[in-house]
C-alpha cells in the first residue's frame, strides 16, 4: 500500500507563510521608519524656515526702532569757531571741523543686482586744538571724537570727497563698484570702529568713507545736549 506524506507539504506551506509574514513586517517597519524620517525632515525644515523668518522680522523691527530713536534725539544748532585749521584726511582741504561718514556696500539678496550703501549713524570728528562750537551764542570746546550729524542742518552741502576699500573676502560684485583705495582707508585707523573692523582680520569686507568739511563760521547741526557746561553728542551705531 502506498502512503502519501501530506505533513511535509503542510509544514513547508506553514514555514513559507511565516517567512512571508515576517517579510511583510520588515517592509512595514522600514516603510514606517521612512515615513517618520520624512515627516521629521519636513518638520525640521519648516521649523528652520519659520525661525529664519522670525529672526529676520525681529531684525527689521529692531532696525526700525533704532531709526525712530535716532530721529527723535534732540538737535544742537551749532556754528564752528577756530583760529587754526586741520587738514582733512581725504580731500587735503584746510578745515575748522570735518566729519567722516562710514558705511558699507551690500546687496539685499543674491538675486538682486542693486547695491545698497548702509552708513553708520555716528561719524568720526576731526578738528584742531582749541576749536569751539557756538550754541545759542555761547562757546563750548569741541571735545568728542564721534557724533551724529543731523541731516536737517544741511551738512550734506559740505561733502568734499569719498573713498572705498575692500578686502579679499569682499563679494565679486564689488570688484568694479567704485575705485578701490585701501591705502586711504589705512590712514584712517582708529578714527571709527567700523574702519578698525575693516582693517582687522575678521571684520568688514568693504568700507565706504565720505568726508564733510566745515570752515570757520559754518553752521553744523548735531544730535546732542549740553551737560556740565560741555557739549555731549549722542553716539549710536547702526544695526544691519
Amino acid at each position: 500500500m502506498i502512503k502519501f506524506n501530506f505533513n511535509f507539504n503542510a509544514n513547508v506551506t506553514s514555514n513559507r507563510d511565516k517567512k512571508d509574514k515576517k517579510g511583510i513586517k520588515i517592509i512595514l517597519i522600514v516603510f514606517g521608519l521612512f515615513i517618520f524620517v520624512a515627516i521629521s525632515g519636513v518638520i525640521g525644515v519648516g521649523s528652520f524656515i519659520a525661525g529664519t523668518v522670525s529672526s529676520m522680522g525681529k531684525a527689521v523691527e529692531e532696525y526700525n526702532r533704532q531709526q525712530k530713536y535716532v530721529q527723535s534725539l534732540p538737535v544742537l544748532k551749532c556754528a564752528v569757531y577756530t583760529d587754526t585749521t586741520v587738514t582733512a584726511p581725504l580731500s587735503g582741504d584746510n578745515a575748522a571741523l570735518y566729519f567722516l561718514q562710514v558705511g558699507k556696500a551690500r546687496r539685499i539678496s543674491r538675486y538682486s543686482s542693486k547695491i545698497y550703501e548702509d552708513f553708520d549713524y555716528s561719524m568720526a570728528a576731526g578738528y584742531s586744538k582749541g576749536s569751539k562750537l557756538s550754541v545759542n551764542g555761547r562757546l563750548y570746546d569741541i571735545d568728542f571724537t564721534l557724533c551724529i550729524m543731523d541731516s536737517l542742518g544741511g551738512g550734506e552741502r559740505h561733502f568734499t570727497e569719498g573713498t572705498f576699500g575692500t578686502t579679499y573676502k569682499a563679494p565679486y560684485y564689488l570688484n568694479n563698484y567704485k575705485p578701490i583705495e585701501n591705502q586711504k582707508i589705512s590712514a584712517l585707523k582708529d578714527k571709527h570702529p567700523w574702519i578698525n573692523s575693516f582693517l582687522g582680520p575678521f571684520g568688514l569686507n568693504n568700507i565706504l568713507v565720505n568726508e564733510y568739511v566745515f570752515k570757520n563760521g559754518d553752521s553744523v547741526y548735531i544730535k546732542g545736549k549740553i551737560k556740565n557746561n560741555k557739549i555731549v553728542p549722542f553716539v549710536e551705531h547702526a544695526i544691519f
